[in-house]
Parts: structure tokens; sequence; C-alpha cells
């Protein structure tokens, strides 16, 4: 029988519990993920005699259609949860996350990501740690109002590990089940420990943070001029979150007789994602490696070959959702901003380049997200904490321009009232 109440230590110690639990998993994912990487794309191209990217490309459609094909597989033999919409569906309805199908999830989301896939791992990372959390919460017989709060403790344990700052993974898992923004506000302390022990499990068992690797160009002070930019560059992040929505839309509409056939949909996205990366190989994978590219080479492109990798990334994040493929949109968003803040800085030089890139990357996911709080922290901490006002600038104006348009259809306000005794 569930407890009515608990002592609010208590909770606490769930929540630590909870957060040693999350961040052991999600390090561990990302350890084998990583080892994956290296013996799929390094190790096995080389026993064939197969040595330089330049020879590997012919047969990316073949690699990403054999990934397509073993992900259906694992769905079909393992199960899998829906994503980030049915999560947030779960949530609200019954206050916590199914764990029946959290191996499968991991197995599936795990051969997405390693295969190419351009959805990224923190849909998955929510689903998995957000059950590991439920499941918690079954087993320790606690109230549904306390449930809800250790489920979202997971889901920030987790996103702790791959957003590398606690605050801002905290933020992003208590915004992303609303369109109004952060509304489980109970839950804001106990997930907030819950991101800092998957933060610091993560540094201490690996040695790295995901988010170290991008080095933008400095940005020593805030210039007046640049908050009349942000704005500008918000409303150009909106509007390309819009044809991400748009685009979503009409490859749903023209892959929806296919589905009930999902074999053999995932497996011709997954030839079309390869198809994609002969055409622009930076599309490749879901965009946390390839953004340090954009930064570091992005000026070695012109504006139109940066907006046509954007365009295409979309696409193909569009078709992996779609078909079959496990994962979220938060990084290849944020690759695709990147995108576009270096085409507007290639065309608009005097942009700071950093001002362009990183209010681009925040406006074109908060569109889709409706997290801009959370998007203003993460982004400030893998930029400049000097960009702080101009990354909020650009989120806000995103956020107003495209609240009325819905990515995630479950996105609600709650309908129970808050939590003030646990």
């Amino acid at each position: 029988m569930a407890r009515t109440s608990l002592p609010y230590t208590h909770l606490l110690l769930y929540a630590l519990l909870v957060g040693i639990l999350g961040g052991l998993v999600s390090t561990a994912f990302y350890q084998v993920l990583t080892g994956g990487f290296a013996l799929l794309w390094d190790t096995a191209p080389n026993l064939v005699s197969i040595r330089t990217w330049e020879h590997l490309y012919p047969y990316i459609p073949l690699i990403t259609a054999t990934g397509g094909l073993l992900v259906g597989l694992s769905v079909k033999f393992f199960g899998a949860t829906g994503g980030l919409t049915d999560a947030v569906a779960e949530l609200h309805r019954d206050g916590k996350l199914s764990y029946r199908y959290i191996p499968g999830m991991a197995l599936a989301s795990w051969l997405s990501l390693l295969f190419g896939s351009s959805a990224g791992p923190e849909s998955p990372i929510i689903d998995i740690n957000g059950g590991l959390g439920s499941w918690l919460a079954t087993r320790l017989q606690v109230s549904a109002a306390v449930g809800r709060i250790l489920t979202l403790c997971g889901m920030a344990a987790g996103m702790g590990v791959f957003f590398n700052t606690p605050l801002g993974a905290t933020l992003f898992v208590l915004e992303v089940p609303h369109r109004r923004s952060l509304e489980f506000y109970e839950a804001i302390i106990p997930a907030l420990i819950s991101a800092f022990c998957g933060f610091t499990l993560f540094r201490v068992i690996t040695g790295t943070t995901i988010g170290s690797i991008y080095r933008f160009p400095p940005y020593d002070a805030l210039r007046p001029q640049d908050i009349g930019t942000s704005i500008a560059l918000g409303i150009i992040g909106a509007a390309v979150g819009v044809v991400f929505i748009v685009v979503h839309r009409l490859l749903g509409r023209w892959l929806a007789p296919y589905q009930p056939h999902p074999l053999i949909l995932i497996v011709a996205v997954g030839f079309l994602i390869g198809l994609i990366a002969l055409l622009y190989p930076i599309t490749l994978f879901y965009g946390e490696r390839q953004i340090e590219q954009i930064l570091q080479m992005g000026t070695r492109y012109s504006a139109q070959t940066l907006l046509g990798a954007a365009f295409f990334k979309i696409v193909a994040l569009s078709l992996c959702l779609h078909g079959g493929f496990r994962g979220g949109v938060v990084f290849p968003l944020l690759f695709v901003g990147s995108c576009v803040g270096m085409a507007i800085h290639q065309v608009l030089p005097a942009i700071p380049v950093s001002v362009a890139l990183v209010d681009t990357m925040a406006a074109v996911t908060v569109a889709v997200t409706k997290t801009p709080l959370s998007l203003a922290v993460i982004l400030s901490v893998i930029s400049h904490t000097a960009m702080l006002p101009l990354i909020t600038t650009a989120t806000l104006t995103s956020y107003l321009c495209t609240l009325p348009i819905a990515w995630i259809a479950s996105q609600q306000s709650r309908s129970d009232a808050p939590l003030n005794d646990p």
C-alpha cells in the first residue's frame, strides 16, 4: 500500500539514490556507445582493408540500412517505448513511466545511435532513467505524487550526464512536459540532487564531459547592439524550428501508409539517411561531435552549403523519428542551429561568430521543445557565461514567436495541485 506522506529528508535521500542509479546507467550507456563507435566505424573497416573515411563512404547506405534492420528486430523481439511525446503523455496521465521495456529501449536506442541515426540520445535517456525512477518508486511504495517526483529525478540524472550542467538538466526535464515552462516546481530540489549525482559520477568515472569539446571563439564583453542581433537571431531560429515541424509533419503523412510494415520502413529509412550522408557527410550521426566541425571548419563552407546541410539534417532527423529509429531532437537541432548560425555569420560577418551560432542553436531548439530556461543555461555553460543575457534574449524571442505551434503534442499544464508536503 502506498504511503500517503513522506518526510522531505527521506524524499531527498531517495532522490540521491535515483541519481546514483541513473548516473551509473547513463555513464555505462555512454561508455558502451563510445566503444561501439570505435568498433563499428574504426576497427571493423580496418579489418576489411577500408583504411579511410573516403573509402568507407560508398558503403554508408548499406551500413545505415543494416542498422535499421537491427533496430527493427530489436523492437520486434524486445519491445521499446515510443519516444518523448509518449513519455510526456504517460507522465501526465500516470505520474510515472513504464519500465517494462527498459532493456529493449536501451538496445534499440544504442543501435540507432551507433549506426548513424540523426536522432539524439536525450529521449531514450529520459525513457530509460525515468523508468528507473518509476521502478524505484514502485518498490518503495510511495504515493503517486512522490512517484512522479522520483520519475523526474531519474530523467534529470540521465540528462545531467549528457547536458554537462546539473541545473540545465533539471530545468529541461521539468520544462519539457509543459508548453508554458516549468510547473512541477516541487521537484526542483530533488531533481537537482539527482542531476548533480549523474553529472558527478560521469565526471569521476570517465574524466570527461560532453560539451567540453566545443571551443567557441572568445566573446569577452556584452555589446548593446548584440541584444538587437539576438532578437533577430531568435526570430530566424524560430522560423527554422517551424521548418522542422512542418517537414516532420509532411514526412509523417508521407510515411503513414508504410507504418503497418515497420521492418521494411526502418530499413528503407536507414538507406535513405545513408544516401543523405553521401550528399552531406556531416549529417551522419546525431550532431554532438559534428557541431565541433562547424565551429572549427565552418568558415570553409559557403552559406549555401551550410544551409543545405541544415535542411537535409532536418529531413534525416524527421525520417529517423517516423521510421522507427529511437532518439530525440535536442542535439540534432543544436547542430542545425550551428549550421544556420555559421551561414548567418558568413553573410553578415559583423555579427560575432559565437553570438550567431549560440543564439541560433538555442532559438531553433526552443522553438521545438519549448524549454527556454534550460536551453539558456545549457548553452551558456558550453559557450561563454558572458553570453547568457544574449542567449536568454534569443530563447525568449523564439519561445514567444512559436508559442501557438506545438511539436510535442502531449505537452500540457498540470492537472493536479502542487505537492506541498510529500
